[in-house]
């Protein structure tokens, strides 16, 4: 407007078009048209004052409105535009919709949306921030790197715990976003520090925030053990707003805009396609120091590491005296045999609460397990694979008395029963290469179904017919032979023996034997 209102007033001197294009350097076209504009609105009558900005400015404004063309091609879809829009559909997708009636480029289509249906910008706060007060942490993927250790190429991330305030990041190269390195990088960066802050903004993942929710947030149990050894307080950033802790957010961004790209370059020159993951450490911990830290902020005018000293590390509390020991936080469902399995491991919890899901808090020494918050067990930690680590308490009353009796008290409660019964049950311990201890068990609990009387009858048939078996005794029970008499189905010799049907008679090899009766 000042190159127009300069040209107005040349123009009222008597200043010719030519002369004002050498002088300015304003195309005669553009002269032209603001004489035009001046003679129609009366500017340079010598007996008129001068006008200001912005009447010039507006009457600019209503000659190009008016000397464009009234209508657009794309005026004819305004509605169609209008319902797109409020729909969410992208520039693409309504130029996609246009061209099947209309052919016109996108950037048509782009342009004429911004011009007529303009959206109204989002303002944006600038947060004051207090020395020692936000601590933003995060995870960024970063590339490919070799893993020296493991001897294999490894996806690798980025660590950053920022100061809000000073704007100084402890980075950490990780190659896994589970909750050891997440842990891990929080005990790392307060050492770094060299203290703690009053609250640190993790992102809502897995390892931080079980439930993703601003209002009622659902703090993993480890991470609150955590925050409870250091007394920091956990706030959570809200869900889809990762804006909230854009800091991180841009230091992961620097961190991968202008350090991966140049250590990337060095190990290609030194031959490697894939970059070694140790050196790395190496070189952001450099990078960190050296550049960093020392750049000076716009529109600060200070260095994070000078702004960190001077007003974040006093700000920061006091580190514990020890070191937190790392928890890791799991579930798992309570097996039939009161016991859960973790990290290859069982470990026994009390058996009214087979069935359910209780939570797992494990450091490196012990194994913790709550249920609705209490806690109801508590082990070492195992130090072999498989390995059962029970309590005695854990178990039902029975199962105590049942897992200490042995041979001589099975045989004591037998007698209790009957001379027969002890007599089967004294046979199947006594037997070698066997176990016999579970049927001798089994044998004694048919006593709870069928009676004490019907077992010691069933005992003393299995006994007649040499069967001294348990499923022998349970099938005679099952089938009732044990209401007979032996002596009246096994057939009998004049002398007492027994005659069986697939069993040689007495003296069959004798041949001055004479049978006394058959039995056939």
């Amino acid at each position: 407007m000042t190159e127009k209102l300069d040209i107005v007033d040349r123009l009222r001197v008597g200043q010719s078009i030519r002369a004002i294009q050498r002088e300015t350097g304003v195309h005669r076209t553009i002269v032209r048209r603001v004489r035009d504009l001046a003679t129609e609105a009366g500017w340079l009558s010598s007996d008129r004052q001068p006008p200001d900005q912005g009447e010039v400015a507006r009457l600019l404004a209503t000659a190009r409105s008016t000397s464009r063309e009234a209508t657009h091609p794309l005026d004819a879809f305004a509605t169609d535009i209008s319902r797109w829009l409020e729909e969410g559909n992208t520039f693409l997708v309504i130029h996609q919709l246009i061209s099947e009636t209309y052919a016109c480029s996108e950037a048509t289509v782009r342009r004429y949306i911004q011009k007529h249906y303009p959206q109204a910008r989002r303002l944006t706060m600038v947060r004051p921030t207090v020395a020692g007060e936000i601590l933003e942490v995060d995870f960024g993927y970063l590339g490919i790197t070799y893993d020296p250790q493991e001897r294999r190429n490894r996806t690798t991330y980025l660590f950053s715990a920022r100061c809000r305030h000073s704007r100084k990041a402890y980075r950490e190269r990780v190659f896994r976003q589970d909750q050891h390195a997440f842990f891990s990088g929080h005990i790392h960066a307060f050492e770094y520090f060299g203290g703690v802050p009053q609250k640190v903004v993790p992102d809502n993942l897995k390892a931080a925030v079980i439930v993703a929710s601003f209002k009622d947030p659902l703090v993993n149990r480890a991470y609150h053990e955590l925050s409870r050894h250091y007394g920091f307080l956990i706030c959570p950033c809200e869900p889809y707003r990762p804006r909230l802790k854009g800091g991180v957010e841009s230091d992961v961004k620097y961190v991968k805009r202008n350090f991966w790209p140049v250590f990337r370059e060095h190990q290609r020159r030194l031959g490697r396609q894939i970059p070694d993951g140790e050196e790395l450490v190496e070189a952001l911990r450099r990078w960190s120091v050296e550049v960093a830290d020392e750049h000076m902020i716009h529109g600060v005018g200070r260095s994070p590491q000078e702004i960190f000293e001077s007003e974040e590390r006093p700000a920061l509390k006091t580190l514990p005296p020890q070191r937190w020991d790392c928890v890791v936080c799991a579930q798992a469902k309570v097996q039939e045999t009161w016991r859960i399995q973790f990290d290859s491991a069982f470990y026994s919890v009390p058996y009214r609460h087979v069935g359910r899901t209780v939570q797992i808090l494990a450091n490196a020494t012990s194994v913790r397990i709550f249920f609705d918050y209490h806690q109801i067990a508590m082990h070492r930690r195992a130090r072999r694979k498989w390995e059962y680590l029970q309590n005695a308490e854990h178990a039902p009353a029975n199962v105590a008395a049942y897992l200490a009796e042995n041979d001589q008290a099975i045989l004591v409660r037998a007698r209790s029963i009957g001379a027969a019964v002890e007599q089967l049950a004294s046979q199947i311990l006594s037997r070698t290469g066997v176990d016999g201890l579970r049927p001798a068990r089994a044998l004694l609990a048919l006593k709870g179904r069928y009676g004490a009387q019907r077992l010691q009858h069933a005992c003393e048939r299995a006994l007649a017919f040499e069967q001294a078996e348990f499923r022998s005794v349970k099938a005679i029970l099952a089938k009732g032979l044990d209401l007979e008499d032996p002596r009246d189905v096994i057939p009998q010799t004049s002398d007492g023996q027994g005659l069986f049907r697939f069993a040689r008679r007495p003296g069959y090899f004798d041949p001055s034997y004479v049978e006394e009766e058959s039995y056939e």
